[in-house]
């Protein structure tokens, strides 16, 4: 099995030599995007033995993630992990991926403990996840992590079309519209950094850019909400106490 690991980065010199150096105890090749950095970034990557794509200019996330998930499928990956450069995913979690990949989800998202997370933060991703699986038909907690999962087949079917933080929308929207076998699985816990990472404003508009995406009638809205109670509520309240 051919698994590439896919590291978008931008002006992640503190980190990303040990973060390439790790994952690739765990995977046969690691693409790192550089996302138009202006430090050292590139230069560590490739010194960590990472494959390097650099956008000349910052082109945000979704930019970022696309790229290197093109280039992994002309690798011919047969699973594909993105995770974050900084520092927050743990290598480690590679296993659990490839063990429910192996049991025949094409799509894996990992689901973070934010037990050490303020309060506000737990409750907007918690309101924020309900919506976007409202929206995509689906029902997998922690939509906006960045630590996931693609089998083959997952990234043959896929259409994403984000360039920055939506990313993380559209793809469980893909998910939802190509009836993708997905699951989540618990991640080690990561540090909170205050001020990094992915806004309230961020979420809502990937909210809101699914809402251009997807124009639907009252009726598969109903449909959709029976769906998301059904399999994700009850895991969704006990993730939010935890």
């Amino acid at each position: 099995m051919k698994i590439v690991a896919v590291m978008p980065a931008y002006n992640e010199e503190k980190t990303i030599y040990e973060m390439v150096k790790k994952t690739k105890q765990y995977v046969n090749k690691v693409i790192v995007v550089d996302d138009g950095s202006s430090d050292s970034t590139a230069k560590l990557a490739r010194k960590a033995g990472a494959v390097v794509i650099r956008h000349k200019k910052n082109m945000g996330l979704g930019s970022a993630i696309r790229t290197g998930l093109e280039r992994a499928r002309k690798f011919g990956a047969d699973v594909t992990i993105t995770l974050d450069a900084d520092g927050q995913h743990n290598p480690k979690d590679i296993k659990k991926f490839i063990e429910k990949i192996n049991q025949g989800y094409d799509f894996v998202l990992g689901k973070r403990n934010l037990s050490k997370y303020p309060f506000y933060k737990k409750l907007g991703n918690l309101s924020l996840s309900f919506m976007i699986n409202l929206i995509s038909g689906t029902a997998l907690l922690d939509t906006e992590s960045g630590y996931r999962a693609f089998s083959k087949n997952c990234l043959k079917k896929i259409k994403l079309q984000a360039k920055k933080y939506e990313i993380a929308a559209d793809i469980i929207f893909q998910i939802g519209k190509h009836n993708i076998m997905a699951c989540n699985i618990n991640l080690s816990p990561s540090i909170y950094r205050r001020g990094r990472g992915v806004t309230v404003f961020d979420g809502f508009r990937n909210f809101f850019y699914l809402l251009r995406r997807r124009k639907r009638n009252i009726m598969e809205y109903l449909k959709d909400f029976k769906y998301v109670v059904i399999h994700a509520a009850r895991s969704m309240i006990k993730w939010l106490v935890e």
